[in-house]
């Protein structure tokens, strides 16, 4: 079974390591991919073989540049970045908690010092900085000064499916974004996909992403062309999957919206996710 991952936010560090070379970035991944799926099938579904080495389409280091990406605290985002971050703690706001936007001060329209602590107090410190690392790779993604890099880290993953012509392709927060875009930019590009799984996407996140999409959506955004089955998980506190559960209400096409309950410190890690009984059974159900 081929299976191709294509990763999420924060993952510059793995270029780094690999002396600036993606295609190692891309390899070392694979390796962890590879051990987090392999320990969630044999826990959670013993009788069947592991899927196999999964390769990793690898785009970090299209994104990184002079924009900073993804800062720990949202103070040091740039203004687009700050925007997305403060814009996306209203959503979380107003779809868990019922409450109003937050007043913004007429100087600093986008201040983030209260929205930063709304985060910390219900989630805590990690899934804040989780949010803002997030916010700055979705500015340094979605900028409109630096469309290059979009067009670059598409161009990245359209060709490791080109490559490498996966059964499974696995799309994990912000790569869920990337390779939508990717997919939806070539009708050709998903055939011979039978199973694409996002995992944690903020693809429906209203203001955030969701309008922000190209194709821009419309009412609803569309199923990418040629994919077999498309299934999504979510976990119900991972606040970058929002709303959990919901996201047939923004995509047609959608086979399975899954809600998962992983009761861990971080709920959009993608370790968890592959690890995760709910993603063991959708392989075994999906890919027998």
């Amino acid at each position: 079974m081929s299976v191709l991952g294509v990763h999420g936010i924060s993952k510059i560090a793995y270029f780094r390591r690999a002396g600036e070379d993606p295609a190692a970035a891309a390899d070392a991944m694979g390796v962890d991919w590879t051990a987090w799926i392999d320990r969630g099938v044999a826990k959670y579904t013993p009788t069947r073989q592991p899927p196999g080495a999964v390769s990793i389409g690898y785009y970090a280091d299209c994104l990184a540049g002079d924009v900073a990406m993804g800062p720990e605290d949202p103070e040091h985002l740039g203004s687009l970045g700050q925007e997305l971050f403060v814009t996306w703690v209203e959503e979380i706001s107003r779809e868990r908690f019922g409450a109003e936007q937050f007043s913004q001060n007429a100087a600093h329209k986008w201040a983030v010092g209260k929205p930063a602590a709304f985060v910390v107090n219900h989630y805590g410190e990690q899934l804040c900085g989780i949010l803002s690392r997030l916010s700055g790779d979705l500015a340094s993604y979605f900028g409109p000064d630096h469309g290059e890099r979009r067009e670059n880290a598409r161009r990245r993953v359209a060709e490791a499916i080109r490559r490498h012509r996966p059964r499974t392709l696995l799309a994990h927060s912000l790569g869920s974004v990337v390779v939508y875009e990717a997919l939806c930019a070539d009708s050709d590009l998903g055939k011979g996909i039978e199973l694409l799984v996002t995992l944690g996407s903020p693809l429906g996140v209203p203001r955030v992403v969701f309008e922000r999409l190209d194709p821009k959506p419309g009412a609803r955004g569309i199923r990418p062309p040629g994919v077999g089955t498309w299934v999504n998980l979510a976990e119900i506190g991972d606040p970058v999957a929002l709303p959990a559960g919901r996201l047939t209400e923004r995509f047609d096409g959608l086979d399975e919206d899954i809600q998962v309950s992983l009761n861990v410190a971080n709920p959009h890690s993608v370790k968890n996710y592959l690890g995760c009984r709910k993603f063991a059974e959708v392989l075994q159900t999906y890919l027998p």
